[in-house]
């Protein structure tokens, strides 16, 4: 390669250009660099169609200064300054056009300190920049109440992202073959292709040597599921000819995805934002690798991380004793107590091929190969095919950051044996478990765990399942031992010898709760590393919870182990016996959240957390049942009933809505969220009047409600009341943090009452702020196509509109103006029937 020309700016060696959408990707950098040579009071970007003169063009009559962005020679935009003095406008005018050039340059500069010089592509650091902004966003979604600074409809916003990882696991083997620079030469032809891929509203980074990552907001695990099977398709077709091997050369290419926040649980949630975001990265790498080692050679090697734990599992070693590694952690959300059924690709002789040499069908490589000694070797010149056939189940006892040590608890058939590359699959929590033969009549001493004296997992389950039904109530209690040394699996010498001397306390202290009679007797039993749980029959619940709050005081006090306790009484509900295990679960759930001592007792706000869990999961219909048993444990939970009628809202079903916000409503007159739910709720069923009184009261409780205060400013811009919109507008955008929130909204009014200029900076500042505001992008293409601009530039804005709000008819409308202006008469035709359809 011959040396850089020292004369040569160092961004003509790269793929970098500055282009029109980063003119309004990074207008508020140019803005900034101008302002610090020219003082303006307003400003907007234009972008023409036609040539303009190179020279800036002073119009003193309305202090207008219009500067010719130019880079290169190329006629980027104009910069349209407002409110410009007269005399240093004139003084400096000759100068102007070279200063933006130098702030253009500086953008680049900028651009090009994000960008991958190589591919074009994103950097990883901003990638991760921009995915802990969004974190950010997401979380204000999901504060209640007052606090919040997310309004769903407000903002167009959906709460969820996702990031797809592409693992090219074969560039090493190119790199070492063909050299490092045919190596960024595929890399570059791989990125023109992925771009092509890319959604309007997503973007595509390099993050390694041998990945890319595609970073979607907005997207749902299905929407990240299609882009990055598409990416795999187009990806795996790109080739690049190796002239000294006179050979086509490309990569095989694997994906893996996870959402935010759908795969993130517990306490990483608690997380700072920027940690957020490279915990999710490092998901959707767990993922990708996963997808690596998953049936190599087929056309759909892609894994999300919510599916690894239920599909995505191998053996990778196999121990004594009934013992086993397998390739599911902490990282995976493994945990201890969960089962899994494993099998195994058997392979045969099913013919003899044609030929001497090898078969057709010997070059498929099957998905997850097991190394079985058992199986006897193939004949000469024979055909394998693979079948895949049941080997046992497993479950695991210890739980580490990237695999886990599982107990095989029973073989399928004994004449084959567990071997590494067998394939797990997850099964149903343990309701319900036979207890014939599983336990001796005795108390199952034989089966004793010898580490702690308690029985083994399976065991418990079982005679659990025996003892249930001997008595008229009892109490379930789960222990999790909570120091962080232990929520990974730590194998340190002292942490097995904590858990016997938690084991023993347990004896000691919780003998109380021995039944006086009958024919059940309480006993315990191992749920994996760090887990006890424990049976209590005919024991009243509160009694229960008192001994297990001084059992887990006693812990931390004598022993320095921290512990949490989930505790579940039957009868209880509706809920049946097998519930029971569930619902220890759920309040072990609820007490991780308390100060210490952390006991959780299964009641309304146990299944309250519960059922916010399923509703941040996108299963609206198993919330509402969840909300409901909250609520059948307790009828004045508030938060509850106002939960249930955001499901409902949520469903269209605003009457059933109304009613339930009514029902929180009774209970505590005061409750801002309850207050502007109803609000809501009334203005969307046309009942305009009575949103209003509940927006002012909301704003009687908090007077800085900034979504109130938005509502009652939309509701006086529809009445054509356009100083009192004006007015709520602005003292919302007084507030903290809720200047972004009102752009869009300021905007809208000042297009209604026929003032485009001061529109547009309104709308460049809520893409600031927001880049994935679809009304703003909508809003802003259609000033763009009103005041002659480039139309290339409005196509650009629309279809990223429509991109995120499928649903916006008005999108679709304005795309197709766009289209037809720019000559694609059937894309606009098809823009036409799209909106049509709406």
């Amino acid at each position: 390669m011959l040396p850089m020309n020292p004369h040569t700016p160092f961004h003509e060696e790269t793929r970098i250009r500055l282009t029109r959408r980063d003119l309004i990707r990074y207008e508020n950098l140019l803005r900034d660099s101008l302002s610090r040579v020219i003082s303006f009071k307003s400003y907007s970007l234009f972008f023409p169609r036609t040539p303009v003169a190179p020279e800036a063009v002073w119009e003193p009559q309305d202090r207008k200064l219009l500067i010719p962005l130019i880079l290169k020679g190329e006629l980027l935009g104009i910069f349209v300054a407002r409110g410009v003095g007269g005399r240093p406008a004139r003084t400096l005018l000759a100068a102007y056009p070279a200063v933006a050039t130098l702030c253009l340059e500086n953008l680049l500069l900028y651009k090009m300190s994000i960008t991958d010089p190589s591919t074009g592509l994103a950097s990883l650091p901003y990638m991760l920049d921009v995915a802990a902004r969004e974190v950010g966003l997401i979380r204000e979604c999901f504060r209640p109440g007052a606090d919040s600074r997310c309004d769903v409809a407000t903002l167009g916003h959906r709460a969820c992202m996702g990031l797809v990882v592409l693992r090219f696991s074969s560039m090493p083997a190119v790199v070492r073959d063909c050299g490092y620079l045919f190596a960024e030469q595929l890399c570059a032809l791989l990125a023109d292709e992925l771009q092509a891929v890319v959604p309007e509203q997503a973007f595509a980074a390099r993050t390694g040597d041998s990945e890319m990552a595609v970073f979607l907001p907005t997207a749902t695990p299905r929407v990240c599921r299609k882009v990055a099977a598409e990416a795999v398709r187009k990806l795996r077709a790109v080739s690049l000819l190796h002239e000294l091997r006179d050979e086509e050369i490309g990569v095989s290419v694997a994906a893996g995805f996870a959402n935010y926040p759908q795969d993130m649980n517990g306490a990483q949630f608690e997380r700072p934002e920027a940690e957020q975001a490279r915990m999710l990265l490092r998901k959707a790498r767990t993922a990708a690798s996963v997808a690596v080692e998953d049936a190599p050679g087929t056309m759909q090697q892609v894994m999300g991380f919510g599916r690894i734990l239920a599909e995505g599992g191998r053996v990778q070693e196999v121990l004594p004793m009934n013992r086993v590694v397998i390739s599911l952690g902490a990282a995976m959300d493994a945990r201890e107590g969960q089962r899994f059924s494993i099998w195994s690709h058997v392979r045969h002789a099913s013919g003899i091929s044609g030929g001497a040499g090898v078969s057709g069908a010997q070059d498929e490589k099957p998905a997850a190969p097991s190394v079985d000694p058992a199986v006897p070797p193939l004949p000469s010149g024979a055909r394998q095919e693979h079948t895949l056939m049941y080997k046992g189940e497993l479950v695991i006892m210890e739980v580490r950051e990237n695999s886990s040590l599982a107990e095989v608890m029973h073989l399928g058939d004994p004449a084959w044996s567990i071997a590494q590359g067998d394939r797990l699959t997850l099964l149903p929590e343990d309701k319900d478990v036979s207890a014939a033969g599983a336990v001796s009549d005795d108390g199952a001493a034989a089966s004793a765990d010898p580490l702690t004296g308690l029985l083994r997992h399976r065991d418990f389950l079982a005679r659990w399942t025996r003892d249930r039904d001997l008595c008229s109530g009892y109490t379930l209690a789960l222990m999790r031992l909570t120091g962080e040394s232990r929520q990974h699996g730590d194998r340190s010498p002292h942490a097995e010898q904590l858990m016997a001397q938690a084991a023993e306390a347990c004896r000691a202290r919780l003998a109380e709760l021995q039944p006086a009679g009958g024919d059940a007797v309480s006993f315990g039993g191992r749920y994996g590393l760090n887990s006890l749980i424990h049976f209590h029959p005919d024991v009243p619940v509160d009694k229960v919870y008192d001994c297990y709050t001084e059992l887990c005081e006693h812990l931390e006090r004598k022993l320095h182990i921290e512990a949490a306790v989930g505790i579940a009484r039957h009868p209880y509900l509706n809920f049946r016996k097998p519930d029971s295990l569930e619902n220890c679960q759920k309040a072990l759930e609820y007490a991780m959240l308390m100060e210490k001592p952390r006991v959780g007792v299964i009641d309304t706000w146990a299944l309250n957390i519960s059922a916010d869990k399923l509703f941040s999961q996108g299963d609206t219909f198993a919330a509402i049942e969840e909300y409901k048993l909250a609520l059948l444990a307790d009828e004045n939970n508030t938060m509850a009933w106002n939960s249930l009628g955001v499901c409902m809202a949520g469903l269209g079903r605003h009457s059933e809505a109304r009613r339930l916000f009514g029902e929180a409503l009774q209970r505590d007159r005061r409750d801002v969220m309850t207050l502007y739910n109803l609000g809501h709720v009334c203005q969307n069923m046309g009942e305009y009047d009575e949103a209003r009184q509940y927006y002012r009261k909301c704003l009687k409780y908090d007077k800085e409600h900034v979504f109130a205060l938005l509502r009652l400013g939309q509701m006086a811009e529809q009445e054509k009341k356009f100083g009192p919109a004006r007015q709520y507008y602005n003292r919302a955008a007084r507030l903290d943090g809720a200047q972004a929130l009102t752009w869009r909204n300021l905007a809208r009014l000042c297009m209604r009452q026929g003032r485009p200029d001061e529109a547009r900076e309104h709308l460049h500042q809520a893409l600031i702020h927001n880049p994935q505001d679809a009304i703003s992008l909508q809003l802003l293409a259609r000033l763009y196509l009103e005041g002659g601009d480039d139309p290339e530039v409005a196509s650009v804005l629309a279809r990223q509109a429509v991109a995120l709000r499928p649903e916006l008819k008005a999108g679709w409308l304005d795309l197709a103006r766009a289209l037809e202006a720019t000559g694609r008469q059937r894309e606009a035709a098809e823009a036409l029937s799209r909106a049509a359809g709406l």
